[in-house]
């Protein structure tokens, strides 16, 4: 588990969407069978809404870093802007991903009619047990040809070795990412809150215009962070120029991490369930109390599922010191991921973070704030 500064907006659940080819009747698998007349061809393609991943870069980041990161979040059909830190503002690289591989299945077999035989009906299922099978077969292959097109557009990127920018604070940064994202927006794109700001600066100084990052994630990677409170009015300053999701990362994320966050905002929708203090922790207590098994049990479920990530967050009431608070909700976090790692959520699919006394949901000394809030992200899309 890695600590990690990482802070919710507005609950943002991404909308799902059928990229759809001109003529084809794309459906869920699930119903081709009664959505599809005999002899009607099936064109399957995977369910992908619309992403973009925007990255502000830093003197300090080589092209190097940069190939990596796209080629580990890379996304089918996926917006690609990384821009220099300088004035006036430089393009380094627009790009846009492949669309999905699509797959003609066969038409589904015709029915055998009223008064069939036995012998007709058997043959009938025969035939429509090989048509589901060959649509299953079709079905992994736009998933793996898709990864491949994908993987090759990412790996096919001219992205040069040092990329020249200045150096630039985090809302000049911002500032650069708000006006290639209105670039996209004015040419009719829109991802709603799948898209992705990564910025890279040495400074998290500056002051951010209300509004210009309207419902996007936006990650700090930077190689030097002050202090935890520098870092927490980094949060939220990136919140009130409307951030859905901010993450400050430091020198202790690892690059693994990194990608995880970006994958995560790119690719999946996020739940988020906010479990009661008093149901879980004793006053002025990291310790789960007896019934805390009964609050979290229930989200196990959709942990475990493949390619889940959640980020657990933790608060604490305004009674006692800051740095009491800072750790005491750090520890409450890490004793909800705990119990999760106990029973059966891999480590590396949780990102633990302590907010102390902040982002207060009742006066200050409540036992509301004593609470742990959980932002699971769950893959969304799939071949249709």
């Amino acid at each position: 588990m890695g600590k990690i500064g990482y802070r919710n907006g507005l609950a943002a659940t991404a909308a799902l969407s059928v990229l759809c080819i001109v003529g084809c009747a794309v459906t869920d698998l699930s119903n081709a069978v009664a959505d599809h007349g005999p002899g009607s061809s099936v064109r399957l393609t995977e369910r992908v809404p619309a992403a973009a991943l925007i990255m502000v870069t830093d003197p300090a980041v080589t092209g190097t870093d940069l190939r990596r990161t796209i080629t580990a979040t890379a996304q089918p059909s996926e917006y690609l802007d990384i821009l220099a830190a300088s004035t006036p503002l430089a393009t380094v690289v627009a790009a846009q991903a492949p669309a999905p591989v699509t797959v003609t299945a066969p038409g589904r077999p015709a029915a055998s009619g009223p008064g069939a035989s036995s012998y007709q009906s058997a043959v009938y299922h025969r035939q429509l047990g090989r048509w589901d099978s060959e649509v299953a077969r079709d079905r992994a292959a736009v998933t793996s040809e898709t990864a491949r097109a994908t993987a090759t557009w990412a790996s096919g990127l001219r992205i040069p070795a040092a990329v020249r920018s200045g150096r630039a604070n985090l809302a000049d940064q911002a500032a650069s990412a708000a006006s290639a994202l209105a670039g996209l927006q004015e040419a009719g794109d829109h991802f709603g809150s799948r898209c992705v700001i990564v910025l890279y600066t040495a400074s998290l100084s500056g002051s951010l215009s209300a509004g210009e990052l309207s419902g996007e994630a936006v990650i700090v990677v930077t190689p030097f962070v002050p202090t935890a409170a520098a870092a927490s009015a980094a949060q939220a300053d990136l919140l009130g120029a409307g951030a859905a999701r901010a993450a400050v990362l430091g020198p202790e994320a690892t690059a693994a991490q990194t990608d995880h966050l970006i994958t995560a905002d790119l690719n999946q929708q996020a739940v988020t369930e906010t479990l009661s203090g008093p149901a879980l922790f004793p006053n002025d207590s990291a310790a789960l109390l007896p019934g805390a098994t009964r609050v979290l049990t229930p989200l196990l479920a959709l942990l475990r599922r493949p390619g889940a990530t959640a980020v657990v967050n933790g608060y604490a009431s305004t009674t006692g010191s800051m740095s009491a608070n800072d750790q005491l909700s750090q520890a409450r976090a890490a004793a909800v991921a705990g119990f999760f790692e106990a029973h059966g959520v891999s480590p590396s699919a949780l990102v633990v973070v302590g907010h102390g006394a902040t982002a207060l949901v009742a006066p200050g000394p409540s036992g509301a704030n004593r609470r742990v809030v959980v932002v699971i992200g769950e893959p969304a899309g799939g071949a249709s």
